[in-house]
């Protein structure tokens, strides 16, 4: 009952989010994750990823990130810090394709309580564009993340339903640093065996520039634990 209530929630919250007045695109994701833990050392886990995004009612190629890291977790693995490398290759608004570099560091810390896990995530990104596909008022651009999130541990089930909000601040714009987009997110994860689960989301994107348009996407994706 209690997951059936999230998932309504969820979808309530997106179709208001999507019905609004500006502009929403329609896009999708697909990924794929290797995780290796412990690594050299107990609680020291490698992350690679690879993910396609698509945009235009899910017709045109937005980018492919291909992501690499490392974190490590402590207090009974209640905190993790890590640090990550993105290959961004993306089709930018001036309609080139233009490849970005990505470096991010992440503080993050999760609190369960009976069935619910209560967790947050600090970022800070810079990325790296190529001033030969565009201009650009800073670069990198500087981009601080705060997202909180809500999981459900069905009874009995192999899924994990969830609800998250990520909002995204400059951090060195010369107008001045605002907020300049949130995102909502809600899916499940599917444990299929000890080692594969699938990732199935909706998420909408918030932008308050008036030169983006919204965007609501579904996404699936398949990480391998090791």
């Amino acid at each position: 009952m209690k997951s059936k209530l999230i998932v309504f929630l969820l979808l309530s919250s997106l179709l208001t989010f999507a019905q609004g007045q500006r502009e929403t695109n329609i896009g999708a994701s697909l990924s794929a994750e290797l995780q290796k833990e412990d690594l050299f050392l107990r609680n020291l886990n490698l992350m690679v990823e690879e993910e396609v995004r698509l945009i235009d009612n899910i017709k045109g190629f937005d980018r492919s990130v291909t992501s690499l890291g490392l974190d490590y977790s402590f207090f009974e693995k209640r905190m993790k810090v890590g640090g990550y490398y993105a290959f961004i290759y993306l089709y930018n608004d001036k309609h080139y394709y233009e490849p970005r570099h990505r470096y991010y560091l992440n503080l993050s810390f999760k609190q369960p309580w009976q069935r619910y896990t209560f967790s947050w995530r600090g970022r800070v990104q810079g990325t790296y564009r190529d001033e030969n596909r565009g201009a650009y008022k800073t670069n990198p651009k500087y981009i601080m993340k705060n997202k909180f999130e809500i999981e459900y541990s069905v009874w009995g089930r192999p899924w994990k339903p969830y609800i998250s909000c990520d909002f995204s601040t400059e951090l060195n714009n010369p107008i001045g640093n605002e907020l300049t987009r949130i995102r909502y997110q809600g899916g499940t994860s599917w444990r299929l065996n000890r080692t594969d689960y699938l990732d199935f989301f909706m998420r909408f994107d918030n932008y308050f520039s008036d030169d983006d348009p919204h965007v609501f996407s579904v996404g699936v994706g398949y990480r391998l634990k090791m």
